[in-house]
């Protein structure tokens, strides 16, 4: 062939490079994300993180497709809304089994959470089950305990308080399990810097990577496995300019990775039939108490229930549980800097175990208990002060909304007169609590009640149980007799009952919450002697209480007057006391008119039983305050404190 004709045939076309296996999986996310994201404006942020996802589920993630609900699986939650498709999309990409159905009350764990409630609270609970894979593996080993927690949250989610607190919880008790990751756009870096330097300070390795370069995303895995501190990974990205790459539905990109899930998890069986604690694992595992926990919890306290029998209910509960924490191992209780648990020495890592003390941290501290509650295997529980509530109130609301078994002990004693000051005091804590849905609230009166309601809390699995108990010591119960006849039943479960009955027909009656009930006792004394038949209703729990028949309330209740008592803004009291009620609380901060002898947190048993004799006696008789006054709801009688 001459030379002139070679050198004008056209060169021969190269043939386009095959995409990679993680440019497949990434181009299958996202035509995933296309499909089953309606809202346009969570669909490009979801695409950000689809390399992400396609390296670590391809090649890193513990799972098995066939069990998402092997106990040993690695937890991946979301946190934003922006990334509330991308688990379920993984699930359906890798071939992940369905889920059985629930059996009985006993909801069974999903491979994945979403965690998708107030911003940042994800975070925070991917944290908790870190602290919660920590203290499995301390009590089981690492051959039963072996995974890791990898939350994806939105970088504007960093900088709020909750995240704040709970990856410094995380870098205090040494939480290496945890890796946080986050999507950004290139324009957002400049906010983003400013922020992780705060992580960094808190012990935590922070690393940046390019959103789609899966080398650089291995890499940061791999580091995040290796170190021995939480991680936080920042995925940056640049606006979509070019078209997407062509869809080609594969449906053995997977097979890789449910090959290597099912090989661990099948390594992991061996290890548990041979394991000597094979049949506790599973018991905590599948969220089950020992076979005999409650009556050995009744027997123990009530055994030593003459020798506390006039202690603080803070007292009783710290008693309740030195007991628990021998019956139920799974108990894993933290603690803020002021509370009933506050003065136990700071338990430093030891065996593998954290320091449970929170420190002033409590919103971080409640997050941590919703991720203990989520991860599955221990119980969680926090103790703290009432005052603190507003602090947890966003976590609190999220275990409520997703039925989460956390169990809350407040101390409430800056509800009276005494180291709090009167700006301090917290009475309208105990109403906002009571409207919230979901939400048992006990207030025991003395250490009876505060055992049975710490065993309500307990045996309630469907949302978060609170304990307000007070230091102050109780006076004598010897005025209720008809409490002893009863036995070993638990009257607290019915939400209130009849503490002593009147001798003769009603006249009035005294409800009464918390250590109130004891000084209702002492007033029904008192009128006694004036002459008036007076009953004593304790009602620890209004939730319960609200969901009895009508017939039991009305028989507790009566017909006679009723007054309210209780420590607190009278909120809420006309359910149970009727328009022609009076209560006797604290109206404001506890505040007193410059000519007023009395102070409205001054609830004493004569002022009890004046207010009272003003109910019962004729009007004529009777000098009464406008209605609502002393924290009384409009269309509530108040008594006048300074007479």
């Amino acid at each position: 062939m001459p030379t002139d004709q070679i050198s004008m045939t056209p060169p021969a076309t190269l043939p386009a490079a095959a995409p990679s296996m993680p440019q497949r999986l990434t181009t299958a996310i996202r035509h995933a994300i296309g499909i089953h994201e309606p809202n346009r404006r969570y669909a490009p942020h979801a695409r950000v993180m689809s390399c992400f996802c396609a390296v670590l589920w391809s090649r890193f993630l513990r799972f098995d497709p066939a069990s998402p609900e092997w106990p040993d699986r690695d937890r991946f939650v979301v946190s934003s809304p922006r990334y509330r498709v991308l688990p379920r999309i993984m699930a359906e990409l890798s071939g992940q089994a369905p889920l059985p159905p629930r059996v009985g009350d006993q909801p069974v764990p999903p491979h994945d959470r979403q965690a998708c409630g107030p911003s940042g609270q994800g975070l925070g609970a991917a944290i908790g089950m870190a602290l919660a894979e920590q203290t499995l593996a301390a009590r089981f080993g690492r051959s039963l305990v072996n995974h890791r927690i990898w939350g994806l949250g939105c970088w504007t989610e960093l900088s709020t308080g909750v995240a704040l607190e709970s990856a410094a919880l995380a870098g205090q008790m040494g939480l290496d399990r945890v890796t946080l990751v986050v999507g950004l756009w290139t324009s957002e870096r400049e906010a983003v810097d400013a922020i992780l330097p705060r992580y960094s300070a808190s012990g935590w390795s922070v690393r940046k990577v390019d959103a789609d370069s899966p080398e650089q995303i291995a890499a940061a895995i791999t580091s995040s496995q290796r170190t021995h501190k939480p991680c936080l990974i920042a995925c940056i990205a640049s606006p979509e300019i070019d078209p997407p790459p062509p869809f080609v539905d594969d449906p053995g990109l997977w097979a890789g990775a449910a090959r290597r899930g099912a090989s661990a998890r099948r390594s992991w069986l061996r290890r548990l039939l041979k394991d000597r604690q094979k049949a506790e694992f599973e018991r905590m595992a599948h969220n089950q108490r020992p076979a005999f926990w409650q009556p050995d919890w009744q027997r123990s306290w009530r055994e030593h229930g003459s020798a506390i029998a006039r202690v603080a209910p803070t007292f009783a509960a710290r008693r309740g549980l030195e007991t628990l924490h021998e019956l139920l191992p799974e108990l894993t209780c933290l603690r803020s800097r002021r509370g009933m648990l506050a003065d136990l020495p700071t338990n430093r890592r030891n065996g593998g175990e954290a320091d449970l003390s929170c420190g002033t941290q409590v919103h971080g501290m409640a997050a941590l208990l919703n991720g203990i509650a989520m991860h599955d295997g221990l119980l969680a529980a926090g103790t703290s002060t009432i005052i603190a509530v507003d602090r947890m109130r966003p976590a609190l609301r999220y275990a409520a909304m997703t039925d989460l078994q956390v169990i809350y002990l407040l101390t409430d004693d800056d509800l009276l007169s005494g180291d709090g000051a009167a700006g301090d005091q917290p009475v309208e804590q105990l109403a906002s609590l009571r409207a919230m849905p979901n939400v048992a609230v006990f207030r025991p009166a003395d250490h009876r009640e505060t055992m049975e309601c710490m065993e309500l809390a307990l045996r309630r699995t469907s949302g978060p149980s609170l304990l307000t108990l007070e230091s102050a010591p109780a006076m004598a119960t010897a005025g209720a007799p008809e409490r002893e006849q009863h036995g070993l039943t638990n009257l607290c479960a019915r939400g209130g009952y009849v503490l002593a009955e009147a001798e003769g027909t009603r006249q009035v009656t005294l409800v009464a919450t918390g250590h109130e009930a004891i000084l209702a006792l002492a007033a029904r004394k008192l009128l006694k002697d004036a002459g008036v038949a007076a009953a004593v209703v304790s009602l620890p729990c209004w939730e319960l209480f609200a969901a009895q028949k009508m017939t039991y309330r009305a028989a507790v209740l009566g017909t006679a007057p009723r007054i309210g008592i209780e420590a607190a803004s009278g909120f809420g009291w006309e359910r149970w006391l009727g328009t022609d009620g009076l209560f006797v609380g604290i109206d404001g901060f506890g505040t007193a008119a410059p000519d007023q002898p009395d102070s409205a947190t001054d609830i004493t048993p004569e002022r009890i039983c004046r207010d009272a004799l003003r109910l019962v006696r004729p009007l004529s008789d009777t000098l009464t305050e406008p209605a609502g006054g002393n924290g009384a709801p409009p269309g509530m009688t108040s008594a006048d404190v300074s007479v």
